[in-house]
């Protein structure tokens, strides 16, 4: 469907705004372009975009340096803006299907549906005692956050393409490692969040932001770990950087549970941690004992050619903890 589009993804963050161009290349991708520029201060807040004007004047600085002036871009809402459900519906055709829900939706949404963008995506077909019904995944933002998003990339001159929300880019970025139930628990200090896929829909998505705001207090403002602390190391002893922890795990374990007593998927068979807070020394081992999965680190886009250019390993570490995101919207448009 977006084959014939520049595979150009753009991630808004708090702290970067980040992008990065994909082209197809056989059967992988080639990394064909990607950067970064600093967020301006108070643009944008826990996801949400509050001064889309001072923000496209920012992007624009990227737009002009990469020559990407008129191109088409895909890029995401995330954070607690993010509002999802599966539903079961009556038999319909996908026109009657939304205008159904946009109704239903005035039961359960937690901001006025007026105020909303919404769209749904049919997952199957069963029938029951009370005839054809049709499950959808039912997925919601608020519409000023889409407009803002839209302001930002004109004023930039960039051509929005499409909004998503950020868990289904991460998924496309680890794809190479789904499984029947796969689990991604995404980490940063402005957004962290569990998502959980069954095959290749999303059916569970919860944010944590108390696990933000701990492990912002361990990541440095420069994005680095606090010293002494790597992933390739254990977690020190300290008192203070031990609660961090605890607290951390303890939040994902609640989410995790949270999501057994809500969704009835079978077992989770993949159990995969991005994001910044990925490196943070002994998390990994503390989760895989709470959770009793193994948590992994999410690889991206296994067969994804890298520009010639890049080889030495902080590189190739800077593209898969922090363009994790803009990867996998740039991948919507080539898949």
């Amino acid at each position: 469907m977006f084959n014939n589009l520049p595979g150009i993804g753009l991630d808004i963050g708090d702290d970067k705004i980040r992008f990065a161009w994909l082209k197809r290349r056989g059967q992988g991708f080639q990394l064909f372009k990607y950067g970064s520029i600093n967020t301006p201060s108070g643009a944008v807040d826990a996801g949400i975009i509050y001064e889309p004007e001072r923000l496209g004047q920012e992007i624009q600085v990227l737009v002009r340096d990469f020559k990407l002036k008129g191109k088409k871009v895909v890029t995401a809402v995330t954070g607690q803006q993010v509002y999802i459900r599966n539903l079961v519906m009556p038999h319909m055709n996908i026109k009657e299907l939304k205008e159904a829900v946009y109704y239903k939706a005035i039961n359960f949404l937690p901001i006025p549906v007026e105020e909303s963008a919404m769209d749904i995506f049919p997952l199957r077909e069963f029938e029951d005692d009370e005839g054809r019904k049709t499950e959808i995944f039912f997925t919601a933002a608020r519409r000023q956050q889409v407009a803002n998003i839209d302001i930002a990339c004109r004023i930039a001159g960039l051509k929005l393409a499409v909004v998503e929300i950020e868990p289904l880019a991460i998924f496309r970025a680890v794809i190479g490692a789904i499984g029947t139930v796969t689990a991604i628990l995404k980490l940063d200090p402005c957004c962290s969040y569990l998502a959980v896929f069954k095959g290749r829909n999303l059916v569970f998505y919860k944010p944590l932001p108390s696990g933000s705001s701990a492990i912002g207090q361990i990541i440095n403002t420069d994005g680095s770990i606090t010293p002494g602390i790597t992933n390739k190391v254990k977690a020190s002893q300290d008192n203070q950087y031990d609660s961090k922890l605890w607290n951390i795990t303890s939040e994902i374990k609640r989410a995790v549970e949270y999501y057994q007593i809500q969704i009835d998927t079978g077992d989770i068979d993949r159990f995969l941690i991005c994001g910044a807070g990925s490196a943070i020394g002994g998390l990994q081992l503390r989760l895989t004992a709470a959770l009793g999965y193994p948590v992994e680190n999410g690889d991206l886009l296994p067969d994804i050619v890298l520009p010639p250019h890049i080889s030495e390993s902080n590189q190739i570490y800077e593209l898969k903890q922090e363009f994790i995101a803009a990867l996998g919207l740039a991948a919507r448009e080539v898949i």
